[in-house]
């Protein structure tokens, strides 16, 4: 089936398991959690030792951090010369820099380019996002928010999460040939992820407008769907990215909000309705807009 319309139709069956009330939010969390724990430990376990390792594979890693560290400094620039609220400013230095490169980005990648940019997405979103959302995402929700954290908690959630084990496990099997069997296996299991993410992220979806700072909300969306793509495309070019890998990081910096980044912010009262307008909003806009990136490149 072609992956466009295996997302389409997936996330529809989402949305309609939503709206007639047959499906709700515990059971997105209970097909997240296969996603997380089965689906994308044995993605990673398939793909990774599929990656041809030469300098290419440090693109997605130097690219993402670069993004996002531009997109923290461009945040704080803005809450100065706008006087953004303590509440705005923790939010968006959340929301802006973390996109949705994993549970999102990898099957759009999948679509947009081909099985073969899986590789350079999971290394993207595991040496990237994921570990800023785990260090750095939980700093800023923390902090914002008047709390405490440690090191030793960050620490615990990181090493405890399944597809970074299973990302170390990879890298640490790479002399390793899988028997069919196992590689079938995992082959199998792997190709489960887009259709039960898309469901989840159907029955999830919810568009919810926050009509206080709108325009900060606006700018936000442009950020996610022109500005960190744009980024990426120069730092890529500076570092010498092209071919797969290339279009890989453009594309990966174009995806919409991150949904824990989003969770984070709502949880520590961190201006909750732009954080849930971003989560909603953000994902048809930046479908739409990385169909443009994918034919500009």
């Amino acid at each position: 089936m072609n992956p466009f319309v295996l997302i389409a139709l997936c996330l529809a069956i989402g949305l309609v398991l939503q709206f007639s009330r047959v499906a709700g939010e515990s059971v997105a969390a209970r097909l997240n959690a296969y996603v997380i724990n089965i689906a994308l430990p044995a993605l990673i376990l398939y793909e990774l030792p599929r990656l041809t390792f030469d300098s290419t594979v440090l693109l997605p890693v130097l690219v993402c951090w670069s993004v996002m560290v531009v997109t923290v400094l461009g945040v704080l620039l803005a809450a100065r010369l706008f006087s953004l609220s303590r509440a705005v400013t923790g939010c968006l230095l959340l929301m802006l820099p973390l996109g949705n490169t994993g549970f999102v980005g990898i099957p759009l990648i999948e679509a947009l380019v081909g099985a073969e940019g899986i590789g350079y997405a999971i290394l993207y979103d595991q040496f990237g996002t994921f570990l800023a959302l785990n260090t750095f995402g939980i700093a800023i929700a923390v902090g914002f928010s008047g709390g405490h954290t440690s090191v030793w908690f960050i620490a615990k959630r990181i090493l405890s999460f399944p597809p970074f084990i299973s990302l170390l496990l990879a890298f640490a099997l790479l002399w390793w040939e899988y028997p069919l069997w196992l590689e079938e296996g995992f082959k199998f299991i792997a190709w489960t992820l887009v259709p039960v993410v898309m469901v989840a992220v159907g029955i999830s979806w919810h568009l919810k407008l926050s009509r206080d700072d709108v325009a900060v909300f606006v700018a936000a969306l442009l950020t996610f769907c022109v500005l960190k793509p744009a980024v990426a495309l120069g730092f890529s070019t500076l570092y010498g990215g092209s071919g797969l890998a290339h279009q890989v990081v453009v594309l990966e910096a174009g995806m919409p909000a991150m949904i824990s980044a989003g969770v984070l912010a709502m949880r520590y009262n961190l201006a909750p309705r732009l954080a849930a307008s971003l989560v909603g909003y953000s994902l048809p806009a930046a479908i739409v807009s990385l169909f443009f990136w994918r034919f500009a490149l």
